[in-house]
């Protein structure tokens, strides 16, 4: 292999380790972790729940348990960054065999292969996650090698039957998956089977002699039979149909969720946009050779894997490592006409941009062999630190972090096993506690429920459940981090909410309407400002306490508070130094102290962590342009402001974008600013000046004069208006009138050296007509 080709895979197994090494980041491995503790601490496979008071010793088909027991113990000795290294190890040799899989039908075709390859790791990336998926992924590239070793030639019967039989067997009691093997298996006996009744179709009896399809229906009978050597025997088979049945469970799931096949051709950059650039290679891949439909196995393989992604967004990862090798072979039967050079691009460009997404993920902290910080910490050492023991109501995602720190004390409402564990008609109950308040006044009824610790999604809005209970007498917040609040019921809790109880603030309201309405009240706004110092204090690890600090400090707008308001943000940002909305907040509040230049370096890295941040980033942004001086990116940001708003623009961006194209001499569009300031509020002699001008350097004399005009009965003494209509006069042939007024500019005391410089005008133009 020459140098060049081992670099190139030196380059791409490094990107897979780079996307495997991200952190701990889902919600599900609590629960597997905890699961693999209770096994080795036992001895035993779960089989009824133990985890939950709502369905405690409930029936419970742990399809998992293979992988839990075996994660616990590298948990137990080498932590979470030995969990990621696994990880890695994992992908490593997914990607290996896939690799090896490809050369076996890439014709030497090695730069294909690796394009493909490099292609198929950005779609299945999003699962890259210390789940039983890792492995469902690694046994799904294991049986595409085996069977295509068996199809070309290259793997006799005795060995590929017992290699099938010993991966099914594993791949049934590390996941529920286990059925896509016999898919598979499925797919090459089918569609040897259509291949050789299609070449017989006179006769029929040579298509049932055929060896290979015996043998592979052979298989298909044996895998259906040793998938019942698991601890749950023929119930097994329940769990998938059970899984796909529960629609009502999956629509709130988001790797459940369909693909919009509507964008299919669109260049929408969603977590989608690998697998619909593949899916299009795919089917570019069968209808360039005529012959690649004739591969009856490979093109069924497409079709069904197409349609699971399509149907379940968590099918991507599944799709890209089943159908990589099919492209690879279509692609490789094409003969390219001309130069090589071009077929590099589409390589280069996939590169640039997994760099590109790297860079993404190491900004956000994403990368590393830790825990990545999105899970309830404080709320959760509250419970542990106070010794809480109750009956609690828990987001959907946050019950396995729960179970594997609170259980046995705290038994769950709800968590990921569902519907393995939970029904439908309970998830529907749980969906709806939180949406309607009669629902939630039966449940917390019919559980006892004395404790909520919820997920807080405090951007998106102020959650219903959160409002409640901030209005309700026997509900009081006592601890709140950057994901989740925790509450207690007063009359179950009363001495630990009398002392760690928050009366006034509601970190769910992100807007902190609450405290902005009550500006004049200094008794709440000072007991308001004492519990947020006390936040800050109790959670100092976190963002929001420091960022509400500052927003209160905003609130009074002085420029004592929008010091401290700055000292909160530049700590809450120290916290979540990629939370965008820190700088956003702290380029506000350096506008409003003046401090353009620090202002623009906050909002630039606002925008660039988040480009979707509100409107007024730009607008704030433009603003700070303008007082420096800089009028292209001034207008630049202000226009795109203005775009993102539309007819809801504030009157000040027209104001500084008129300003803006005043001073670049783009007078129609300056006009078009002024004359919608003039519309959206009563118009003021300096919007009549502005306006003014702009007609002047339009030759519009009359129409400029008229603006002069006005603007000096509003200030009869302003240098700036009295020297412009004198220059007006003068431009109309009223020149007994100009001169009047260039006198009275000459006589007039400046005070500000723009006004010296208008006066020292006047008096050359006096001198000149004077000569």
């Amino acid at each position: 292999m020459r140098k060049g080709r081992w670099v190139a895979l030196v380059v791409f197994f490094a990107f897979c380790a780079l996307f495997a090494a991200q952190k701990i980041c889902s919600f599900d491995i609590w629960w597997h972790l905890k699961t693999g503790e209770w096994i080795w601490q036992n001895r035993a496979i779960p089989h009824h729940d133990p985890f939950s008071y709502t369905f405690r010793g409930a029936e419970w088909i742990d399809f998992e348990w293979l992988f839990q027991a075996l994660i616990y113990p590298i948990w137990k000795m080498a932590g979470f960054g030995g969990l990621i290294l696994f990880k890695v190890a994992v992908i490593l040799l997914l990607f290996l065999i896939l690799f090896k899989t490809c050369r076996e039908v890439d014709q030497g075709r090695f730069w294909l292969t690796l394009t493909v390859l490099f292609l198929a790791l950005n779609v299945a990336r999003i699962r890259f996650m210390v789940r039983p998926q890792i492995v469902f992924l690694l046994f799904v590239g294991v049986l595409v090698y085996l069977l295509i070793s068996y199809r070309e030639g290259k793997l006799s019967f005795r060995y590929f039957l017992p290699s099938v039989l010993l991966l099914q067997v594993l791949w049934v009691n590390f996941h529920s998956s286990f059925l896509m093997g016999l898919s598979l298996i499925g797919a090459h006996l089918l569609g040897r089977f259509i291949s050789l009744a299609i070449k017989h179709r006179e006769d029929l009896r040579p298509v049932f002699g055929d060896k290979r399809l015996r043998l592979l229906f052979l298989t298909s009978l044996l895998i259906a039979g040793f998938s019942l050597i698991n601890p749950y025997s023929i119930k097994i088979y329940l769990v998938p149909i059970k899984t796909m049945g529960a629609k009502e469970v999956l629509r709130g799931i988001a790797e459940w969720v369909p693909i919009d096949i509507r964008i299919l051709g669109l260049l929408v950059t969603d977590p989608t946009f690998w697998f619909r650039g593949m899916f299009l290679l795919g089917v570019f891949s069968f209808l360039i050779k005529k012959e690649n439909l004739g591969r009856v196995e490979d093109l069924l393989i497409f079709v069904f894997f197409s349609y699971l992604a399509f149907r379940y967004h968590r099918f991507c990862g599944l799709f890209a490592v089943a159908t990589a090798p099919v492209i690879v072979a279509n692609l490789s039967r094409v003969r390219w006409q001309g130069r090589r050079w071009p077929l590099f691009v589409p390589l280069a460009l996939i590169i640039f941009f997994s760099a590109k997404d790297l860079r993404g993920l190491l900004q956000a902290d994403r990368l590393g062999l830790g825990v990545w910080r999105i899970y309830p910490e404080s709320t959760v050492e509250f419970v542990k630190d106070h010794g809480v023991k109750g009956k609690i109501y828990n987001t959907y995602g946050l019950g396995g972090f729960l179970i594997f720190h609170l259980w046995p004390d705290v038994p769950v409402f709800i968590d990921g096993r569902t519907p393995t564990i939970y029904d439908q008609d309970f998830f529907w109950l749980y969906s709806l506690a939180e949406r309607k308040k009669e629902i939630w006044e039966k449940v917390e009824e019919k559980y006892g429920i004395d404790m909520v610790l919820v997920r807080d999604e405090r951007e998106l809005g102020y959650s219903r459940l959160c409002y409640w209970l901030d209005e309700d007498e026997d509900w009081r917040l006592v601890a709140f981090d950057d994901k989740s609040v925790l509450y207690l019921k007063v009359s179950r809790f009363k001495e630990l909410t009398e002392k760690w109880g928050f009366r006034y603030l509601r970190p769910s309201d992100f807007s902190m309407d609450y405290a902005k309405e009550k500006k004049g009240d200094e008794e709440y706004l000072q007991a308001l400002g004492r519990e947020l110092e006390e936040a800050c204090r109790r959670f100092p690890r976190d963002f929001y306490p420091f960022y509400y600090l500052a927003v209160y400090h905003q609130i009074f707008g002085t420029r004592e508070h929008l010091e401290k308001a700055e000292e909160a943000l530049r700590r809450a940002i120290s916290n979540r130094p990629h939370f965008a909305r820190g700088y956003y907040e702290l380029g506000f509040t350096l506008m409003k102290l003046e401090r353009y230049k620090e202002a623009i370096r906050a909002l630039r890295r606002a925008i660039k962590l988040q480009p979707n941040l509100p409107a007024e980033a730009y607008y704030y942004l433009g603003a700070s342009y303008y007082k420096v001086g800089d009028m292209e990116e001034a207008i630049e940001n202000l226009e795109e402001y203005r775009e993102r708003v539309g007819l809801g623009a504030r009157v000040e961006a027209y104001q500084f974008l008129g300003r803006a194209y005043l001073q670049k001499y783009k007078l129609r569009k300056a006009l078009s600013c002024f004359e919608r300031v003039m519309y959206l509020r009563e118009p003021t002699w300096e919007t009549y000046v502005n306006k003014g001008i702009a007609y002047f350097g339009l030759d519009q004399f009359q129409k400029a004069r008229k603006c002069f005009e006005q603007a000096m009965e509003m200030k009869p003494d302003e240098i700036k208006i009295i020297y412009n209509l004198a220059v007006t006069y003068e431009k109309l042939g009223m020149l007994k009138k100009s001169r009047s007024l260039f006198e009275k500019v000459t006589e007039m005391n400046p005070k500000t050296p723009e006004e010296r410089t208008w006066i020292e005008k006047a008096r050359e133009r006096m001198r000149a007509k004077g000569s």
